[in-house]
């Protein structure tokens, strides 16, 4: 009698483990519009993460903004720029912000220069790393809204803090060890502009001059329309393809100088092109080109 009981219920149970969790599906687009978020700003499960400086926020931000200033999410350690915070820290900060896992997060950057206008898409890669699956950028950042004559607010919000212990995706980043094992067989992509990549120029904080060995460039600048927008999917796969190819499961890398451009390749390619199996290299040639071991090309 036990043995038919079990033999009835173990199936249920397969189905039961293998249906997905109603929290591990998104309920948002991956780049959200200006229009979307005015719609949704009452809707109690939104969270509006604005990533400038607090001077920036203070002047004027999106009503209902908590200010998440970019440097609590990647941090200057052992002399890179841009460190993935230790999960502990991690924990604390997004506790911090009032953050948990059923939240819709929408990240609003400043799109003035290159560099800033990325460090959005670092603080989603990040959020996502811990978890949360429901993360979103802001198409055009807060410059759009200001152009469109949104509201804005200069109240200082604060959300409760809550306890926050993150659910970690291990897939997320790579590191250099995780890089050298995989040339030759993965696919890096360098997303730094071409006089970078092709050895042209560099950053003072960069030792050498040159990318990694079998890197392809696909400039991250690729990515926007000439408002900072981004382009549309079909344009965005046309322009990825030719270097990553069609194959969505093939193992990729970005990487950029210092860690802070290359997680908007890495957001867009598993966000919004369906690619599953892609991480970024925070380290980039600034860790990279420490190791006289390293390889590198121009």
């Amino acid at each position: 009698m036990k043995k038919i009981t079990l033999q009835k219920i173990l199936p249920l149970l397969a189905i039961f483990f293998l249906l997905p969790c109603p929290g591990w599906a998104r309920e948002m687009a991956p780049i959200v519009s200006t229009d979307w978020l005015m719609e949704h700003m009452k809707n109690p499960k939104l969270v509006i993460l604005d990533v400038r400086r607090v001077e920036e926020y203070r002047e004027g931000h999106i009503p209902g903004a908590i200010n998440a200033f970019y440097g609590s999410w990647a941090y200057m350690k052992d002399g890179l720029y841009s460190s993935l915070p230790e999960k502990d820290d991690l924990d604390d900060t997004i506790g911090y912000f009032g953050i948990d896992f059923d939240n819709w997060v929408v990240v609003v950057g400043c799109m003035d220069t290159p560099r800033l206008s990325y460090q959005s898409a670092r603080v989603a890669c990040t959020l996502q790393y811990a978890g949360i699956i429901n993360v979103a950028l802001l198409d055009g950042g807060i410059n759009k809204w200001i152009a469109e004559k949104k509201p804005l607010s200069q109240k200082i919000e604060r959300r409760k803090p809550k306890k926050f212990q993150g659910k970690y995706v291990g897939d997320k980043f790579a590191d250099a060890k995780y890089v050298k094992d995989g040339l030759g067989k993965l696919v890096l992509l360098d997303v730094r502009e071409p006089e970078y990549f092709s050895g042209q120029k560099k950053l003072d904080c960069i030792p050498k001059m040159g990318h990694i060995p079998g890197a392809f460039n696909l400039p991250t600048s690729c990515a926007f329309n000439k408002d900072k927008t981004f382009k549309a999917k079909e344009e965005l796969a046309a322009i990825a393809e030719p270097a990553v190819g069609k194959d969505r499961s093939v193992a990729i890398v970005t990487y950029c100088d210092t860690g802070q451009c290359c997680p908007i390749w890495s957001y867009l390619l598993t966000q919004i092109l369906g690619y599953t199996n892609v991480r970024l290299y925070d380290g980039g040639m600034q860790e990279w080109m420490r190791d006289p071991q390293a390889p590198v090309t121009r």
